[in-house]
C-alpha cells in the first residue's frame, strides 16, 4: 500500500471513532440552534485535530488545512498538501440521519495523488490513487455503464441561495424528471461522488461548487472512470457559479444533449 495512503487511512478512521461517538451523544432540537452550532463545531475541532496530528507525526513538513482554508492561498508546487474535510453532511448529523463522511485529499505538485472518503456509520472505505484506479472496501470499483436517462439516479447539490439562473434549474430538473430520472438530494456532495465512482449512483450534478469540497470526490469519480463535464459537455471548469456534472462519458453525453437548450451559460 502506498505509505502516504497508508497514514490518510489510519488518520480518517481515528476521525471517524470521534463522530460516531459524538453521534447519538447529543439529543438536538429546534429551540437550540446556538447550542447545535457549538457542539458541531467541537465536533469537527476534535476530529480535525486528531487527525492533523496522525498526519503530522508521520509527515512533519507537509502543510495540513481544513476544507475552509482556500488551497489557492496556500498552493505551492515543492510541498504535499493535505485537505481535510472532518465532517461533510452536517445537517444530516444535526438530524440523526446517517448520511455523512469524512475526507482527506492529498495534492503534490499541483496534483491530487489521493482520496480517502470514509463512511463512519456503514464503515465504508473509499480511496483512490491517482492512475491507479479507485476501491471501497478494498475492491475495484466502477463508474456506472447505463446507456440511457430511464430509470437512472442523479444526486445534485442544489444551490444555497437564489439568483438570477435559478429558473434555468428549475427547466433542467424537469427535463430530467420527464426523461425518467430520479432525482436525489441527499445532503453530503462528497459522499454523492463516492457513490458515483462505486457505482451506486449513475451521476453527479453540482449547482453550488466549492473547490475544497469537491478535490476529493474528483479523483475517485475519475478514478472508477467517470468525465467531469460543465452543462453543455464542454471540458471541466472550477467557476463556483456554473456547476458541473460527474458520470460516465456515455452518460454525461445524454444529459448534455437533454439540458443543452436551458442557457445556462
Amino acid at each position: 500500500m502506498h505509505p502516504i495512503l497508508n497514514i490518510a487511512i489510519r488518520a480518517v478512521r481515528k476521525g471517524g471513532n470521534i463522530i460516531v461517538q459524538n453521534y447519538d451523544s447529543q439529543k438536538f432540537g429546534k429551540e437550540d440552534i446556538e447550542k447545535n452550532k457549538m457542539f458541531i463545531k467541537n465536533i469537527m475541532y476534535k476530529t480535525y485535530r486528531t487527525i492533523s496530528e496522525i498526519i503530522h507525526k508521520a509527515y512533519p513538513n507537509h502543510i495540513i488545512l481544513n476544507q475552509n482554508e482556500k488551497y489557492l492561498l496556500f498552493k505551492n508546487d515543492n510541498n504535499t498538501t493535505w485537505i481535510i474535510n472532518e465532517l461533510d453532511g452536517k445537517n444530516n448529523f444535526i438530524k440523526h440521519f446517517p448520511h455523512f463522511c469524512i475526507s482527506i485529499a492529498v495534492i503534490s505538485k499541483n496534483h491530487t495523488e489521493i482520496s480517502v472518503i470514509y463512511d463512519p456509520i456503514r464503515n465504508d472505505l473509499f480511496t483512490a490513487v491517482k492512475g491507479q484506479g479507485s476501491q471501497l472496501n478494498g475492491y475495484r470499483t466502477r463508474c456506472s455503464n447505463i446507456n440511457t436517462l430511464q430509470y437512472t439516479t442523479v444526486a445534485v447539490n442544489l444551490p444555497d441561495y437564489i439568483h438570477e439562473k435559478t429558473s434555468s434549474y428549475f427547466e433542467i430538473y424537469k427535463k430530467l424528471i420527464l426523461s425518467g430520472i430520479f432525482l436525489r438530494c441527499t445532503g453530503s456532495t462528497v459522499l454523492d461522488l463516492a457513490y458515483v465512482a462505486a457505482g451506486r449512483i449513475d451521476c453527479f450534478f453540482d449547482f453550488n461548487l466549492e473547490p475544497n469540497n469537491f478535490i476529493a470526490g474528483k479523483l475517485q469519480a475519475r478514478e472508477s472512470g467517470c468525465l467531469i463535464s460543465d452543462f453543455k459537455g464542454g471540458h471541466e471548469h472550477n467557476n463556483p457559479h456554473s456547476g458541473n456534472l460527474t458520470s460516465s462519458p456515455k452518460f454525461v453525453r445524454l444529459i448534455t444533449e437533454k439540458i443543452r437548450e436551458c442557457h445556462l451559460l
